[in-house]
């Protein structure tokens, strides 16, 4: 069940106060902005009203405030197909001049010429914006001010616009000078900025660039989708996510969790968000810092729940520097299931801000693309108001607003103001007019604790904007400042210091000293900075605090593990491990955890000693051997072999030998012929005798010497040919003959075939075998070996048929054969409607094809109805039998966990299955029988050419270097170097083999049926 399942993005997933899940195509008709507004339900005291809606606007994207109180707002027609260049008409429209109820009396057109863009930042010039348009962030400037851009600037190029539904999003500027945002799901970007400085991003990422296009650098990498980025007073970045964990905060420099994606050797970062919010297309994500609202809403965040038709609500806890996302009661219900919020923001006025994608359609993948029910002329802005109130900004213009007014906005409770605010302070600092309020006004502001570090760290980033001293004013604390000891708002005053280019000594000085103070928010943000300016004299430090860092607070201990792999990786490296060295080996662990996640041939030295020392826990030996071979050094290789060589023979000491042959893999590097000669005496004394389980993974790694010996290395025929004589033994088990015969074609092909053929010509030869053997022949480049393979077809079971069938198909000779077995009645004709077999047929640029599968398959009862009504009858017989789902939880550990996960346990190179019995039995039926059906474009098969004329087929999970990273049907990776690859294509199809119906007993399938329907909407692990 490889693969199965897959977990499209905005999966309509039921919520837990629904009795139903929602339709993928709702079955009423489009209600009038009057009639909606009706529809939407509010908590006690609030009242929904309408800003803006069509003809006035098309279909709402993403929207933002400008210093002049106006909302600018994305809008697209296209979606979601992009045009080709020079025919967009997408807009983006200014909403200004609001009335008492919140209804925008003004409505310009800025731009007219976008291709489905999303994100939207106007500048704090409110003349200028960035906006994304399809492949591209460009800045629109109005230069004779008749309120429509009359300049256009291509600030970034490059990005990826495979999958329209999220792209690159959420543009946040912060008053470091950054553009923060989010790059969506299943696109490829590679993008520079004008210092040449390169970004590459696959799928869910965040970024940040420089609004003048000079840089864009990563932030975080990993999510699914992130479509939606706000942050709280401390600022802490948070994003919403289509995924089953919605809501993450950033720690800068992590990685999280996400399909496919490859674990950061610090581990994923933590997750906040614990329960089910009935859907999994989140977008959109507000804090709400403000007092038009009652003060129990302060601390909650609030997201765009597009599939449930509602806005979520939930209240965020703190655990130290940790955050959790508590669960509330929903703040807007609609009963009108057209209601789509996308994007929710905070106004200047205090209320919430939704946009409303208005539409029949639940999302992107559910429902065909170009359905006729797709809605492309409606769309809404609602305001979320407390009853019979007209809340209003304190300003209309902050452009204009004196020295003195923008301190006393940075006072105001409204955190949205407070920005507005403080983005016009930097424009201004920037401009090297540094602001300068009145001193007794600026007093009383440092003075009152609920605004002292809030003004004191914006205009932190002011001095530090303008080149100022960073005791600006007395505002950067030199010990007495900064505290407002404990105070979580101080983190603002840090993430000011860590603007800087560079740290004096004071600097450095002063952030040892704040990690002394107890207040894990500070810490965290000291840590934070700390990552930014990596030392030597902060490793120790680090090092302490990881050994006090409380259960329960992930954020923190994470954010520190993540300084201190700056501090050894980007720090002067001499002094930075010294110090790493003198720690006492009883507080090691913490080192070692982040050393791992260094690639780098000092930390493979560093790790290397505290093993041959006995210094690490055992469940470090692996991950440190693979570290070793990756990025050790020639006399670093040989000690590991030293270690290895005087363990005795049994599984530990083979699971390190592959430890160190995966990461000499990965490397790309070749052994030299003393170090090879070493490694391969040694895996060849554990296949002779070693204990049975030994033997099976020694002949395994046995076959994977030639990647990582060099070309011209010669394996001892004698010794090969002295394992080749287990194959014949019946007595042997299959596995053990199985694993040897696979060993020796890779080391000795021509006694590998000879091998094969022998068992294929041996009556009596076991299934498990023969396939093994007639894949061996299947891929040889004889013709003759390609007959025998053939001939073996008719003497397997059908799985195994398929097996040999998808061998042949790998190349024009195999494929011929493999067509006229069928033509002669040796191989059955239904191998022809197994998609991944046609699928490679089809690489193999055989004549005529298409033809001969049509004549060879006449008759045949079409795959589809084949499956139709197996689906039928497995879904009548469920029904009737007695099905045990803790039968069912041991076989998905088996058939499923190598690629899929559930809770904490599972692989992860396919879709996360949380809440998968929510999809209800007949999608379940459909994604574990019929995979191929409607497979996500991030889970397709993809068919590689090789220039020795065979083909491979697999899920590409990543690229390393020159090497393409590839998953198979199994969840086992392997890696193909470019330079061998002659085409690369993606296909229609699933990963996950199409006959899992025939390789799991039926009984068994209800077992594990079961199980899956029983994952409903469950908080995961602790």
């Amino acid at each position: 069940m490889r693969f199965a399942l897959p977990a499209f993005l905005g999966l309509a997933l039921s919520s837990a106060a629904l009795a139903q899940p929602p339709s993928l195509v709702a079955p009423t008709n489009a209600l009038s902005p009057e009639d909606e507004q009706k529809a939407l339900i509010v908590p006690d005291g609030f009242e929904v009203q309408l800003v803006a809606s069509e003809p006035d606007i098309q279909k709402p994207m993403q929207m933002a405030f400008d210093a002049k109180g106006r909302i600018w707002v994305t809008t697209s027609y296209h979606y979601p197909f992009a045009v080709p260049k020079g025919q967009a008409t997408d807009k983006l429209f200014i909403l200004s001049d609001f009335d008492a109820k919140g209804k925008a009396r003004k409505v310009q057109t800025f731009a007219a010429d976008l291709n489905i863009p999303i994100g939207i930042l106007p500048l704090p010039d409110c003349k200028s914006c960035i906006v994304s348009s399809v492949g591209e962030i460009l800045k629109l400037t109005d230069e004779n001010d008749d309120g429509k851009y009359d300049k256009k600037e291509v600030l970034f190029g490059g990005f990826g616009s495979r999958d329209t539904h999220g792209m690159y999003n959420s543009y946040t500027l912060m008053p470091d000078g950054w553009v923060y945002a989010c790059h969506g799901f299943n696109n490829d970007s590679k993008t520079k900025g004008k210092d040449g400085h390169e970004l590459a991003m696959r799928s869910g990422n965040t970024f940040r660039f420089k609004p003048d296009g000079s840089r864009v650098e990563a932030f975080t990498r990993g999510q699914v989708n992130p479509f939606g980025l706000c942050v709280d007073p401390w600022f802490n970045f948070y994003t919403a996510d289509c995924h089953s964990k919605p809501i993450t905060n950033l720690i800068p420099g992590a990685t999280y969790e996400s399909f496919g994606t490859t674990n950061d050797p610090l581990g994923f970062g933590p997750v906040m968000f614990g329960y089910d919010p009935g859907g999994t297309g989140l977008c959109g994500v507000a804090w709400y810092d403000a007092d038009h609202y009652p003060e129990k809403y302060k601390g909650h965040l609030f997201l765009g729940n597009v599939v449930t038709n509602r806005v979520n609500m939930c209240k965020v806890e703190w655990t130290g520097a940790t955050p959790k996302a508590v669960k509330q009661t929903d703040f807007i219900v609609s009963k009108d299931p057209w209601f789509r919020p996308v994007d929710v923001k905070l106004g200047p006025d205090g209320a919430l801000y939704v946009n409303d994608f208005y539409n029949k359609i639940i999302g992107h993948y559910e429902v065909d693309l170009k359905h006729p029910g797709r809605d492309k002329d409606r769309g809404r802005i609602w305001r979320v108001v407390k009853k019979d109130s007209q809340p209003k900004p304190p300003r209309t213009d902050w452009t204009t607003a004196g020295d003195d007014d923008l301190a006393k906005d940075l006072a105001s409770p409204n955190l949205t103001v407070r920005f507005l605010a403080g983005n016009q302070l930097m424009t201004r600092a920037r401009a090297g007019k540094m602001p300068k309020p009145d001193d007794q006004l600026l007093l009383k502001l440092l003075q009152d604790p609920k605004s002292a570090s809030t003004v004191a760290g914006w205009f932190s980033f002011a001095g530090e904007a303008a080149g100022m001293p960073p005791n600006y004013r007395d505002l950067v604390t030199h010990g007495d400042r900064i505290g407002i000891a404990g105070d979580a708002h101080s983190t603002l005053v840090l993430r000011a210091m860590a603007s800087k280019v560079a740290w004096r000594d004071d600097e450095r000085k002063l952030a040892l000293e704040i990690l002394k103070i107890d207040a894990p928010r500070l810490k965290r943000a000291t840590a934070e900075a700390i990552a930014i300016h990596p030392h030597a004299d902060f490793v120790k430090p680090l090092v302490d605090l990881l050994g006090k860092v409380p259960p329960g607070d992930d954020h923190l201990r994470h954010t520190v593990r993540i300084a201190l792999r700056n501090c050894l990786r980007d720090g002067e490296p001499e002094p930075s491990w010294k110090v790493a060295n003198s720690i006492p080996k009883e507080h090691a662990r913490h080192v070692v955890d982040v050393a791992l996640g260094i690639a780098r041939a000092d930390a493979s030295e560093y790790l290397m000693g505290l093993l041959a020392s006995g210094s690490v826990l055992e469940e470090r030996y692996i991950p440190i051997v693979e570290h070793v071979g990756r990025n050790g050094s020639l006399h670093v290789w040989r000690d590991l072999l030293t270690y290895i060589e005087k363990l005795p023979i049994d599984a530990r000491s083979t699971n390190l030998l592959q430890a160190m042959v995966r990461g000499v893999q990965a490397r790309g590097g070749r052994l030299t012929s003393d170090t090879a000669d070493r490694l391969v005496k040694r895996c060849m004394l554990e296949a002779e005798s070693g204990p049975r389980v030994t033997k099976v993974a020694a002949f395994k790694l046995l076959g994977e010497l030639p990647t990582v010996v060099n070309e011209s290395y010669r394996f001892e025929q004698a010794s090969v040919k002295s394992l080749a004589a287990l194959i014949p033994k019946s007595e042997q088990p299959d596995d053990l003959r199985a694993a040897a015969l696979d060993m020796v074609t890779k080391l000795d092909p021509k006694l590998g075939l000879g091998s094969a053929t022998g068992l294929i010509d041996t009556p009596g030869t076991s299934p498990v075998l023969r396939e093994r053997a007639a894949i061996v022949l299947a891929a040889s480049g004889d013709r003759n070996h390609k007959q025998a393979a053939k001939d073996a077809i008719r003497l397997v079971p059908y799985r195994s048929g398929v097996v040999i069938a998808t061998a042949l198909a790998g190349n024009s000779v195999g494929g011929e054969i493999l067509l006229e077995a069928v033509k002669q009645g040796k191989a059955p004709a239904r191998v022809l409607q197994e998609k991944l077999v046609v699928e490679r047929l089809r690489a193999a640029n055989i004549p005529d094809l298409e033809k001969r599968l049509a004549d060879l398959t006449k008759g045949l009862p079409p795959a589809d109805q084949k499956l139709a009504e197996l689906l039928k009858v497995r879904n009548t017989k469920f029904a009737g039998v007695k099905a045990d789902k803790e039968a069912g939880a041991k076989l998905f550990t088996k058939h499923c966990a190598a690629c899929h996960r559930i809770g904490n346990d599972g692989g992860k190179v396919g879709p996360n299955l949380d809440g998968v019995g929510l999809r209800g039995i007949e999608r379940i039926l459909e994604d574990t029988l019929d995979p191929n059906r409607n497979v996500d474009a991030a889970f397709r098969a993809r068919v590689l050419n090789l220039v020795d004329g065979t083909t491979k087929t697999g899920l590409m999970l990543r690229v390393e270097g020159e090497v393409l990273v590839m998953a198979d049907d199994q969840g086992k990776e392997y890696r193909v170097p470019t330079k061998d690859i002659e085409k690369n294509r993606e296909t229609s199809l699933s990963p996950m083999p199409a006959n899992f119906g025939e390789a799991i007993p039926e009984a068994d399938f209800y077992h594990l049926l079961a199980y899956l329907l029983d994952q409903k909407s469950k908080e995961p692990p602790k």
